[in-house]
C-alpha cells in the first residue's frame, strides 16, 4: 500500500516537472532579452541602433508565417526541435526566421530614419517609443475617465500603437515629399496609370440592364393586394410580348409603362450588396440579350433586360475619374522605391554575438 502511495506521488511530481518544462518551452524568450542591458542593440542601421526589443517584435510578428512556411513545404509540426532542425538538408526555421526579422528590422529602422531627417519622428530610439507608448495609453485612460471621446482603441498593445506611429510617420513624409521633390506632372501621372492600369485599375466585372417595374404599395408605402394583381397582369403581358420578339421598349409602351423603364449598372464584385437584392442577383446571372422572369423586391415587380455584361478586367477605369486615386498610387510607388535605394546604400553593422545567442 506504501509502495502504491510512494509510485503515486512520484507519478504526481513528474507530472508537475512535465507541465513546468512544457509551459517554459511555450513561453520561453530569448536568451538575450531577458538578460541584456537597457542599451543593448541587435545591430546598426547608418550608425543608428535596432533595440533588440525592435527584433523581437520582427520575430513575433514573422513567428507565425515561419510556421505556416514549413508546414505547407515540409509537412513540419511545431515541437521542441522544430526550430532547429533541418529541413530540406538545408533550411532551419530558427536561421530563416532570424534573417526575416532582422531584414524587416533594418527596413523600419530605414523608414524611422527617413521620419527623423522630415522632422517627423525627432527621436526614433527604443526607448522614446516606449515613453510615448506609455504616455498615450495614460492618456486614453485619463480621457476614459472623464467621459471624453478617444478614436481608436482604449488601451493600444506595443504592436498596434507602432503601427500607428509609422503609418502616420509615412503619410507625413509622403505628404512632403508630394509637395516638394517628387510633385508629378500631368504626364508623369499618366505614364504611371497606363504602366499599371493591368495591376491597379481594372474595371470590376459589371452587367448593364434596363428595368420594367411596377409598384404595388398604395398611398401609406403599404401593399394593395388589387394594385398588386395588376401590376403582376401587365409586367405578365410585357414579357410574353417581349418574348415574341417585341422590344423591351416598345412591350413597355403597349403597356403604357414606358416611363417605368430605367438603366441601371450593377457591380457583381459587390457580393454583400447584391445578396440583399433580387433584383441584382437575376441581373448578374443574365446574359446580353436575355430577359428574367419577374422578380419582386421592395413593393415592386420587375422586368429586366440585360444590356452589357463585362468580366473583371475587360475594361480599364478611367485615368480622369480616378485621378487622386492614381496620384496617392503615384506617391506610395516612390515612396518604397526610395525605400529601396536608402536600403541598398544603407551601412548595416550585426552585433554578431547577440544575433547568434538568439533561442526560441
Amino acid at each position: 500500500m506504501v509502495h502504491k502511495f510512494c509510485s503515486l506521488k512520484w507519478l504526481f511530481i513528474a507530472g508537475i516537472f512535465i507541465l513546468i518544462v512544457v509551459t517554459i518551452l511555450l513561453i520561453a524568450k530569448p536568451a538575450f532579452t531577458q538578460s541584456h542591458h537597457e542599451e543593448a542593440y541587435i545591430a546598426t542601421v547608418d550608425g543608428v541602433e535596432i533595440h533588440v526589443s525592435e527584433f523581437q517584435r520582427a520575430i513575433d510578428a514573422n513567428r507565425a508565417g515561419m510556421i505556416k512556411y514549413f508546414h505547407e513545404k515540409y509537412d513540419a509540426v511545431p515541437s521542441a526541435a522544430f526550430w532547429t532542425t533541418p529541413y530540406g538538408g538545408k533550411e532551419i526555421p530558427l536561421e530563416l526566421l532570424k534573417k526575416k526579422a532582422l531584414e524587416d528590422s533594418i527596413n523600419q529602422k530605414i523608414r524611422q530614419i527617413l521620419a527623423k531627417e522630415h522632422g517627423v519622428l525627432p527621436d526614433i530610439s527604443y526607448n522614446a517609443f516606449m515613453q510615448n507608448f506609455i504616455l498615450e495609453n495614460e492618456r486614453r485612460q485619463q480621457a476614459i475617465k472623464n467621459h471624453q471621446v478617444v478614436f481608436g482603441p482604449a488601451q493600444y498593445t506595443e504592436e498596434a500603437y507602432f503601427e500607428y506611429v509609422m503609418g502616420n510617420a509615412a503619410l507625413s513624409v509622403k505628404n512632403q515629399l508630394m509637395e516638394h521633390d517628387w510633385k508629378p506632372n500631368e504626364q508623369q501621372l499618366i505614364t504611371f496609370y497606363e504602366s499599371n492600369k493591368r495591376r491597379l485599375y481594372r474595371a470590376p466585372a459589371t452587367v448593364k440592364v434596363r428595368l420594367l417595374s411596377l409598384s404595388f404599395l398604395d398611398a401609406n408605402r403599404n401593399v394593395d393586394a388589387l394594385l398588386k394583381t395588376r401590376a403582376k397582369r401587365k409586367l405578365e403581358t410585357a414579357r410574353q410580348k417581349i418574348s415574341s420578339g417585341v422590344s423591351f421598349e416598345l412591350a413597355a409602351r403597349d403597356i403604357d409603362q414606358d416611363d417605368q423603364v430605367t438603366e441601371q449598372i450593377y457591380n457583381l464584385d459587390s457580393y454583400r450588396h447584391n445578396a440583399r437584392s433580387p433584383v441584382a442577383q437575376a441581373s448578374a446571372d443574365l446574359l446580353p440579350g436575355e430577359v428574367s422572369e419577374m422578380i419582386e423586391e421592395n413593393g415592386r415587380f420587375y422586368l429586366i433586360q440585360c444590356m452589357e455584361k463585362d468580366q473583371l478586367g475587360s475594361k480599364y477605369l478611367a485615368f480622369d475619374g480616378i485621378r487622386e486615386q492614381v496620384l496617392k498610387d503615384y506617391i506610395d510607388h516612390q515612396y518604397e522605391e526610395y525605400i529601396r535605394e536608402r536600403l541598398t546604400d544603407a551601412k548595416v553593422v550585426l552585433n554578431g554575438e547577440l544575433y547568434g545567442k538568439f533561442q526560441m
